[in-house]
């Protein structure tokens, strides 16, 4: 289940084409690619489960849109360790140094489920003051807060899973990981709707079975992820002697990943303010619904940006362990032509299509349905900017440029999102003018990431 990008012999520059070189990209991209749209189709299944319960359909549908926010917030975590991981791997295979990859994998594990276990006991405790800061009306809160506790007893295995597979694709392995994700992703809708409309005898668990669905996807991820790892078969190897502390690999781990960390949680506070504010601007939940929906959409999208933005990280790094920065500066453009193609494309069609697939996904609310497609017609104009974020980002990261990378993100998001959207919601402007604010802000992200990546200085940087 390798990567057969992995086992190629290292050529040197001269030697390798760009065509050779986006068959590389491709490699390690499409895997990763697969493993998004199952991502994307379980966040559909579980806004088309909330829109289409029999009762208090807003809510839900703006219950499950506030808890996709702990799903990005976990995302976060998962970015302070695997920041480092995939970096520190990815020079190490590059190098041919195998002791590091393993030592690097084994210490990610460790650190990742005991963070999980950390955070998830306080999220517990907390959920329900946490929900309730985020302006949710109805009988949405009560569920969210379900949800969130739910979703909390699992962190330790959703950790785990997701660090894993940074790690192998540090080592370059992409395929291994996306299949244990899609694997997830299938265990996760077909649990999500058998449990929330009884299915095969089940008991009808409503909106609780939406939570239940992706409780159990999570904990088979992080088991099968485990146990791949231990089996010897992957690009990185988990042995049990690695999961004792080794200081200088922790600190090295820290080093690349604090910036990331410290980056990802305020840009999750200010994004947790800006559902906030879209939570409070009516009680029916109008404008949440619409807003989450316009999310999930635009996902169809950037989860390209991602995959590609994966690809750049893992081949940046792969080359400057190879002492190969132009090969780097290279895979980083090829990354940036096939994911900013792809979501370039994606974001015509949300200005001129976008009206049927929020038609699908909004149910019979015509409110909703309006405003979901006014949100798709703002962001269709941005997704080549959203693309350079992402995958100039990913590729500064691969690099070891966390920290730079850090302010660059913390002053747009800050500045722009963060402040725009308090002024919006003051101004009771709706939510197209708050759209308006975050598609500004993710252009000029692009703008910013584009700009340090030219300037080069990545190509020193120690890791």
């Amino acid at each position: 289940m390798r990567s057969t990008a992995l086992n190629s012999s290292h050529l040197p520059a001269h030697a390798e084409t760009n065509r050779q070189l986006m068959r590389r990209v491709l490699a390690l991209a499409l895997p990763v690619l697969l493993e998004q749209v199952l991502h994307m189709l379980v966040g559909l299944n579980d806004t088309y489960l909330a829109n289409h319960l029999p009762a208090h359909a807003a809510d839900a549908g703006a219950a499950v849109g506030t808890i996709t926010y702990f799903l990005w917030f976990i995302g976060l975590l998962v970015s302070s360790v695997g920041t480092g991981s995939t970096a520190i791997i990815a020079r190490g295979k590059g190098a041919l140094h195998r002791s590091l990859v393993n030592s690097v994998t084994g210490q990610s594990v460790s650190v990742s489920v005991l963070i999980g276990l950390v955070i998830g006991i306080l999220l517990f405790a907390v959920a329900r003051p946490i929900i309730t800061g985020t302006q949710l009306q109805g009988d949405a809160p009560a569920l969210a807060t379900s949800y969130l506790r739910m979703l909390s007893v699992t962190l330790p295995f959703t950790m785990l899973m997701f660090i894993a597979g940074a790690c192998m694709r540090g080592g370059g392995d992409t395929l291994t990981p996306a299949i244990i994700m899609v694997l997830v992703d299938i265990i996760n809708m077909v649990a999500s709707f058998a449990l929330t409309r009884g299915w095969w005898g089940l008991p009808v668990m409503g909106f609780n079975g939406i939570a239940l669905g992706t409780i159990i996807a999570y904990v088979c991820g992080g088991v099968m992820q485990f146990l791949v790892l231990l089996s010897g078969k992957s690009v990185v190897i988990l042995y049990w002697h690695r999961l004792l502390p080794h200081w200088a690999t922790i600190r090295r781990l820290v080093r690349i990943g604090l910036p990331a960390a410290v980056e990802g949680l305020l840009a999750w506070l200010a994004n947790f303010a800006v559902i906030g504010v879209v939570n409070a601007m009516d009680a029916s939940n109008i404008s949440s619904a619409a807003h989450m929906n316009s999310i999930r959409l635009e996902s169809i999208s950037f989860l390209s940006g991602m995959a590609f933005a994966s690809a750049a990280a893992t081949m940046v790094g792969t080359s400057l362990g190879m002492k190969d920065p132009a090969r780097a500066r290279r895979a980083a453009y090829l990354s940036y032509l096939g994911g900013g193609g792809i979501m370039a494309i994606c974001g015509l069609l949300m200005i001129t299509l976008g009206r049927y697939p929020a038609q699908w996904l909004s149910g019979n609310n015509t409110q909703v349905i309006y405003l979901t497609t006014r949100c798709l017609f703002i962001t269709g104009f941005i997704q080549s900017g959203f693309a350079a974020s992402m995958i100039f980002g990913g590729a500064l990261r691969g690099a070891g440029d966390t920290f730079v990378v850090m302010l660059l993100n913390l002053a747009s998001i800050i500045g722009v999102r963060f402040t725009g959207v308090l002024i919006v919601g003051r101004l009771k402007l709706g939510l197209p003018a708050v759209w308006l604010v975050l598609c500004s802000e993710l252009l000029l992200r692009g703008v910013l990431m584009y700009g340090r990546f030219w300037q080069g200085k990545w190509k020193h940087i120690q890791v």
